[in-house]
């Protein structure tokens, strides 16, 4: 299977940073997968997200070095402010969500098409007619992801989608992204959720430091009390705000001990 996107050995520094953001990162994306990636602030799960995807350097500036290779046609991002991402040149949410199939060049049925099979997915149909800047942060937030959706990425990345939604609303988002990695687009997640993260992921990285110290099935990945003796080795404080013991049991309560 080929992969959507290849990092070998990728270290990415911003612009007069003093240190890499990511240093000697190696992960490779597969169509289906759904990649859940947590660590502490700074731990780099954001710049992840950006060098995956193409937008770092090319928008953000900075230097990359390694391999990165990237097959996916479309990448689409989403940050955890939603506001930032609007174009402010639409009246409505429907507007919104058309913005970016438009901008490809597609006819209007398939521009409206597509942005009316995102807004169902969603849940936000009923929002179509108002005003994205009269929303609440996660009416908006649900909105940006529509938009990102209506493009039909082969590589969807999202940094913290949940954090203006609240708990209900959370756990629809997180419960779709399964069905948005389909055969040949996977979905690459940075969260501190690890709750939800573990229910939806087929695989989880640890970082910490710009560097992934764990690698492999959420249920190990996301528990692992070697994971957080790596973090502390790393300068960093453990990425889970639970007690690993009692995450662990929520997750896997037949294999807890």
């Amino acid at each position: 299977m080929t992969a959507l996107v290849a990092l070998n050995r990728v270290s990415f520094s911003y612009p007069g940073a003093e240190r890499p953001a990511l240093e000697a990162v190696s992960l490779e994306v597969l169509p289906g997968e759904v990649i859940a990636a947590t660590g502490a602030a700074g731990a780099g799960t954001s710049t992840l997200l950006l060098v995956a995807t193409g937008f770092a350097p090319r928008i953000v500036g900075g230097t990359l070095t390694g391999v990165r290779t990237i097959a996916a046609a479309r990448c689409g991002v989403v940050f955890a402010r939603p506001w930032t991402q609007l174009t402010g040149l639409c009246p409505t949410v429907r507007d919104e969500v058309a913005f970016g199939p438009a901008s490809r060049g597609l006819a209007r049925a398939d521009v409206l098409a597509a942005a009316e099979r995102a807004l169902e997915r969603l849940g936000i149909a009923h929002l179509a007619a108002r005003d994205p800047a009269q929303l609440s942060g996660g009416e908006l937030q649900r909105v940006v992801v529509a938009a990102a959706l209506a493009l039909e990425p082969e590589v969807l990345a999202l940094d913290d989608p949940a954090a203006e939604l609240d708990p209900e609303a959370a756990d629809a988002l997180y419960d779709a992204l399964p069905g948005l990695a389909a055969a040949d687009a996977a979905v690459l997640l940075a969260t501190p959720d690890l709750e939800r993260a573990a229910r939806v992921a087929t695989r989880a990285v640890a970082m910490a430091s710009g560097r992934i110290v764990a690698e492999g099935a959420p249920e190990k990945v996301l528990t692992g009390t070697e994971v957080a003796r790596l973090a502390r080795a790393a300068g960093c404080p453990p990425p889970w705000p639970m007690d690993l013991a009692a995450l662990r049991r929520r997750v896997a309560p037949d294999t807890a001990r």
